[in-house]
């Protein structure tokens, strides 16, 4: 039976045994707010600065992730059909509907309140 090394990368005092890390990567934080729709749904989400960041009619399987401060607002439209989460928890649209219609704003770290009206 032939004998197995590892392959071997030249340096500058000749081959050295390649050797790959299995070290675990960090975890990744999960994003201040992500909204996935599973149907249909109107969505306009609002920066901090009052610029526009999406507003569209999104599909199923269609998937939004926002970082900590990037939102200040968001309407969803049939929001039935749409996932919100924040900080990687499901979120209960129940305090934001009125009509299937969703509106909330969200603070820097990522948690949600009524909009204002």
């Amino acid at each position: 039976v032939p004998h197995r090394t590892a392959p071997a990368v030249a340096g500058a005092d000749g081959p050295h045994p390649l050797v790959a890390s299995l070290a675990a990567l960090p975890p990744r934080e999960a994003p201040a707010l992500a909204l996935e729709f599973e149907g249909d749904s109107w969505a306009q989400v609002v920066g901090p600065d009052g610029r526009v960041l999406e507003q569209a009619l999104m599909h199923a399987g269609d998937r939004r992730t926002y970082a900590a401060g990037e939102v200040e607002a968001v309407v969803l439209g049939n929001a039935g059909a749409v996932r919100v989460s924040s900080r990687g928890r499901d979120t209960d649209l129940a305090p934001y509907l009125r009509a299937n219609v969703a509106r909330f704003t969200v603070s820097s770290d990522g948690s949600l309140a009524p909009a204002a009206d």
